[in-house]
């Protein structure tokens, strides 16, 4: 087994956030919305319905008249817009930075527009309404530098898939034990097939993009839609994956593929690590100090306290392998 050790030297530019006020936001134990998180509730017109998303804003937003950058933080398989609050020490590490961070609720939509569903829009949920809707009322950097989107598993496709699709919305795209390979091979053959309700769950999880090596499934192939990308409009890539994960070859595959087309990526295979909230939580406090390194990110490291190492989490599986 072997462990990331990470030395990151982050310029501490601006206005100072006092260090007691940080420190408040990163006591928040996780499975309580924190004091710097709300939930935001707005129509989407893709969706035809109400929908919902979690906020996460600077700690010094309302004292300001600045502008900040933006990270999009997808959830996976049965989860939703609670799920990183909740599950993580998140807003502890959001503390640190001056950024906002959007946790959109994308039910179990895959963020694509759906192969088969026609009212199951998630693509353009998340590009069409949540993006402009956050962009229209809040002081956010409305520029592709300043923008990053990631995610964990379901999550983790979803950021890849969008990121790739729309490379001139996304300066970063990260995905923490991506579900990669989903619209490409198919899930893995022993994965949610133990149980009848489980069967139904692939059967529909299937549904969203047709059969592997179908059109509309290369419509929605990160795979397919890498070659695509405009070398200048690569996004900075950064994926990361457990060496136990259930989801581990479909992202050594698209990590192979991405080597093939001579594509800048960072990639990381942390072991022992599964398909667990430990592993989350501490990928996402890595991707938040990478961002912090992006032109587009740089301005907005506070004087905040270090962050709290991670801790125990609930080993919720999102998307689990048969038992």
């Amino acid at each position: 087994s072997h462990a990331i050790c990470w030395a990151l030297a982050v310029a501490l530019g601006g206005a100072a956030i006092t260090a007691a006020t940080a420190a408040r936001a990163a006591e928040e134990p996780a499975g309580v919305l924190a004091r710097n998180v709300s939930t935001v509730h707005f129509f989407s017109d893709s969706l035809n319905e109400q929908r919902a998303f979690n906020l996460i804003l600077p700690i010094d937003y309302e004292i300001s008249t600045n502008r900040y950058p933006v990270l999009y933080l997808l959830h996976g398989y049965t989860g939703g817009n609670n799920n990183w609050t909740l599950l993580t020490n998140l807003s502890g590490y959001v503390a640190r930075y001056r950024l906002i961070v959007v946790m959109p609720d994308g039910s179990n939509g895959w963020y694509v527009n759906s192969a088969t569903d026609p009212k199951a829009k998630f693509e353009d949920y998340i590009i069409k309404d949540i993006i402009p809707y956050v962009e229209k009322h809040y002081r956010t950097i409305p520029l592709r530098r300043a923008r990053a989107i990631t995610g964990l598993s379901m999550g983790g496709y979803g950021a890849m898939f969008l990121g790739l699709k729309h490379p001139d919305l996304f300066a970063a795209i990260g995905a923490f034990s991506g579900a990669l390979d989903v619209a490409h091979n198919g899930l893995p053959p022993d994965t949610l097939n133990a149980t009848e309700k489980e069967r139904k769950q692939k059967a529909e999880i299937t549904s969203h993009f047709g059969p592997p090596g179908s059109p509309t499934a290369k419509e929605r192939d990160p795979f397919e839609i890498l070659a695509k990308v405009p070398r200048e409009q690569m996004p900075t890539l950064y994926i990361a994956e457990g060496g136990e994960d259930f989801l581990i070859k479909g992202n050594r595959e698209f990590v192979a593929e991405l080597a093939k087309l001579k594509v800048p990526y960072e990639y990381r295979e942390v072991s022992p690590r599964e398909h667990t909230w430990d592993f989350w939580d501490e990928q996402v406090r890595i991707f938040l100090e990478k961002l912090a390194r992006l032109e587009g990110f740089e301005s907005g490291v506070t004087r905040g306290p270090e962050p709290p190492p991670p801790g125990p989490r609930d080993r919720l599986r999102m998307m689990p392998p048969a038992e």
